[in-house]
């Protein structure tokens, strides 16, 4: 495939990502909205769109996507009359688009063409809190550790200079037992946990680990030999990793070795449900205090409290929320929401008047989803 035309591919795939992200935010959220999702934005808004639209394979799925691509994508779909502008309102509302037809058709003919029903489909609320980078650090170094182990020659570069990583590989191989472990066991284990997957997933995963006979290319090297984009590639790569925790998580008998990759958080270090920040102020929750006197404790404001309240309602269903929302104003909320068709807080906001905070319409959106995540 020519350069030009793989460009094109890129394009055409890059918009189908990007439409398919937005068709649900339209007549709801700005442009910037999808943009924010797809970086992986770690503010309490875009995670709460990215519960409330359902839209985890999404999240923090290009986070290198710049800003000016990101304009040129917009434009791109301007341009070829796949979404049209909405002029925002009286009242101080923001501009959002809408998706034509002819972007509904287009999007869903590129979600087929590149079965993205089978990349996106291991994505759900659990996954939003895989780290998916520290996995597969820990794996390549540790994979090129034992095969230059196998082939007696430790004079190598670690591929991964992070030094807490190259610490974890030395305390998985400094005791001569668990090393033998590796040594016999890494192979089949990694074979076992990658068969089921798509055959082009299982190349493109094993063509990027480096060891004693094979130097790892980059997913730009990989998709410029096999003529693909290189976001297409990554989506695959996304699909490889998540999947992999997944079966690690849910099979680790089957993995005795492997299974040591996964278990990144520690209990006595926070929620591993929560953000950090966030995990901390649920701490405090738990021992009573409200939102004023955390946001003293901590040093912080109380809007971002209440944002970890919000990232609280979402993924904690055991959080009882009533001293900041109660059952009958939870039940107004979410049937105004779904009176109006709309998640939008000013509009429910408008509808309801000021016997409602934001933080309680937020709340009240937030445990609704939270209650039907799987």
């Amino acid at each position: 495939m020519n350069s030009r035309n793989n460009g094109a591919q890129e394009q055409d795939f890059l918009l189908a990502v990007a439409l398919n992200a937005m068709i649900p935010l339209a007549n709801e959220r700005t442009l910037q909205a999808a943009y924010y999702i797809l970086r992986g934005r770690k503010a309490n808004q875009t995670l709460q769109d990215v519960h409330l639209y359902s839209l985890y394979p999404y999240y923090r799925m290009f986070p290198q996507l710049s800003k000016e691509n990101w304009d040129k994508i917009v434009s791109n779909l301007l341009q070829r009359k796949l979404i049209v502008e909405i002029e925002g309102a009286g009242g101080g509302r923001k501009p959002t688009f809408a998706v034509t037809a002819t972007g509904l058709h287009f999007a869903r003919e590129q979600f087929g063409m590149y079965q993205m029903h089978l990349w996106l489909a291991p994505f759900n609320q659990s996954s939003l809190t895989y780290n998916t980078e520290l996995f597969w650090q820990r794996l390549h170094l540790l994979v090129q550790t034992i095969s230059q182990m196998a082939a007696a020659s430790m004079n190598f570069i670690p591929v991964v200079s992070d030094r807490r990583i190259q610490q974890w590989v030395k305390m998985q191989v400094g005791d001569s037992r668990v090393r033998s472990g590796w040594k016999n066991h890494l192979a089949d284990e990694l074979y076992a946990l990658w068969a089921p997957f798509p055959a082009q997933v299982q190349r493109l995963m094993v063509a990027q680990l480096s060891g004693a006979a094979q130097t790892g290319k980059t997913l730009g090297q990989l998709a410029m030999q096999q003529g693909e984009s290189k976001f297409y590639l990554h989506v695959l790569f996304r699909f490889g990793l998540v999947s992999s925790i997944q079966r690690l998580h849910q099979e680790k008998e089957q993995f005795p070795y492997l299974h040591a990759l996964v278990q990144i958080h520690d209990p006595e270090n926070g929620d591993p449900r929560l953000s950090e920040s966030a995990s901390r102020t649920y701490a405090l929750i738990k021992r009573g205090y409200q939102k004023d006197k955390i946001a003293k404790l901590r040093g912080i404001k109380v809007s971002t409290v209440e944002d970890h309240l919000v990232e609280m309602a979402l993924r904690c269903r055991e959080w009882d929320c009533s001293d900041y929302l109660h059952a009958n104003q939870a039940a107004e909320i979410v049937s105004a929401s779904e009176k109006l068709g709309t998640s939008r807080l000013r509009m429910i906001k408008d509808h309801l008047g000021k016997d409602v905070s934001y933080l309680q319409i937020r709340l009240a959106l937030a445990q609704r989803q939270g209650e039907s995540a799987p």
